[in-house]
């Protein structure tokens, strides 16, 4: 009988109390009530009774409150007539009206799940709300947190429900990761190196526009090359490619997808950038769970954890149908790479040493997605560059130095390596634009200072290699804290 009484005790254990303080776990982090919201989730998940099922159902009923969190109570400006002046207060009906319909919704989303156990899903209608703050820490605490519980059969522990973002953009693009989200709030590592890398670099000028371009960061094209062989991340965003996240494809699934993007370019008359508009559907990794033989050599820096918060592994898309003359809006960098010198370009290892004190980028924002947009924003690339070449004779007012002179190595459209990117847009690509405009007579004085057909800087600053270099600035910058 004591034994009996103890097996009974162990197992009720082993089943119920690590689910119970993952949701304890979790909501004491994301929620001010997490006693009631844990009794809630057990009250919720117990039922209908399967012992076995009892984990599953209390991770489904926290993956949905994640992604569908409770409305918080926050006060609203009001113009007060009688003071004339604006006053902080809460309309305390509009939010018991709110988290009535949170409620109701909630419950129907968790029956629906629990009656499709096998193979849940839950919706979000766009990225902003997996890439909202405290969104994004919650996936990576429940994420890490189903590891440590040993809730999952292995330390790959990612969402048991399938996530559908109804609308958003996927494009054959990898973005880099910008200052903004490596040093967050903390910018004093990044002002104090200034000084040296500015008295360093080519001129104060290039290494500004430089720490410019790199604020948010860029995006590089997925290419053809060895540096993308294997797993790769396309760029899944809604509104702008720093509203994205990463979906990871492979095998027979990559190639299905990019040959997707080609036949998409090849169907349409347009210029735009390549790019789907689609619902996509996959399940949330921790970048953890990937070994560096499962993500290509280009990417190798999204398996750090402290980089990335997760990888959105892919499983189906749906193309979303747009009528002939509507408008597209999705918005990015449109850019191009220089190295910068004078008579004479750097050498290779000062490029192997520090490459962002002698490359300059050139960059618009604009919409990637509308072919007017996106055809204007490259024309306009091209005149910025060859104006500096025509303002910039000299680097600064020394009129004994030779003259500045730019090297072509890798842009939005182009990956720079010598290989050809997997999906190509139509029309001119932002080099050719260059050279259509260095042919005419308007810039004839600057045909000898900027070099589009050099190829000896690809293993180092080709956009195969981008990621290696950024990773590089950070750690200069935070060597020098």
């Amino acid at each position: 009988m004591p034994l009996a009484v103890a097996t009974a005790f162990f197992y009720l254990l082993w089943f119920f109390v690590p689910p119970i303080r993952l949701v304890w776990r979790c909501l004491s982090i994301q929620e001010n009530l997490p006693v009631m919201n844990t009794v809630k989730a057990c009250y919720d998940s117990v039922w209908p009774f399967k012992p076995a099922m009892f984990r599953r159902q209390m991770r489904l009923w926290l993956e949905l409150r994640l992604l569908h969190p409770r409305p918080r109570k926050e006060p609203n400006w009001f113009l007060d007539p009688r003071t004339k002046r604006y006053q902080l207060q809460f309309d305390d009906a509009a939010y018991r009206r709110e988290i009535a319909a949170w409620r109701l919704s909630t419950r129907a989303k968790f029956c629906a799940l629990k009656i499709k156990e096998k193979e849940p899903v839950i919706e979000v209608v766009d990225v902003f709300r997996l890439n909202d703050e405290a969104t994004k820490n919650g996936i990576k605490q429940y994420l890490l947190a189903v590891s440590q519980l040993k809730l999952s059969l292995d330390e790959e522990a990612s969402f048991l429900c399938s996530v559908k973002i109804e609308h958003g953009f996927l494009l054959p693009l990898n973005l880099l990761a910008g200052l903004m989200s490596r040093f967050s709030d903390d910018w004093d590592p990044i002002i104090s190196c200034y000084d040296r890398m500015a008295n360093e670099g080519f001129s104060p000028q290039q290494m500004t526009i430089f720490n410019l371009w790199l604020l948010w960061g860029p995006s590089v094209p997925i290419c053809s090359c060895d540096q993308w062989a294997g797993p790769v991340t396309l760029q899944y965003g809604f509104g702008d490619e720093n509203n994205s996240v990463r979906v990871r494809v492979r095998d027979e699934t990559k190639e299905h997808l990019l040959a997707d993007l080609r036949k998409s370019v090849a169907a349409r008359s347009t210029t735009a950038h390549p790019a789907l508009h689609a619902s996509i559907t996959g399940r949330l990794w921790p970048p953890s769970s990937f070994f560096q033989g499962e993500i290509c050599g280009a990417q190798q820096e999204l398996l750090n954890p402290d980089r990335e918060a997760f990888i959105l592994e892919y499983e189906s898309h749906s193309v979303i149908g747009n009528p002939a003359s509507s408008r597209l809006f999705y918005t990015g960098y449109i850019w191009a790479l220089f190295v910068v010198g004078c008579e004479g370009k750097p050498t290779a290892d000062q490029l192997r040493r520090e490459p962002w004190l002698h490359v300059i980028p050139f960059f618009e924002h604009g919409n990637i997605v509308d072919e007017s947009c996106y055809k204007m924003a490259k024309l306009q690339l091209a005149l910025k560059v060859l104006n500096y070449l025509k303002r910039n004779t000299q680097q600064g007012a020394d009129i004994s130095l030779p003259p500045l002179k730019l090297w072509y190595v890798c842009a939005l459209d182009d990956s720079g390596c010598g290989h050809g990117i997997e999906v190509a847009p139509k029309g001119k690509t932002i080099r050719a634009t260059l050279e259509g405009l260095l042919a005419e007579d308007e810039f004839r004085s600057v045909r000898k200072r900027l070099v589009t057909d050099d190829r000896s800087f690809a293993d180092i600053l080709s956009g195969c290699h981008l990621s290696k270099m950024v990773s590089g600035l950070f750690e200069a910058i935070e060597g020098e804290r």
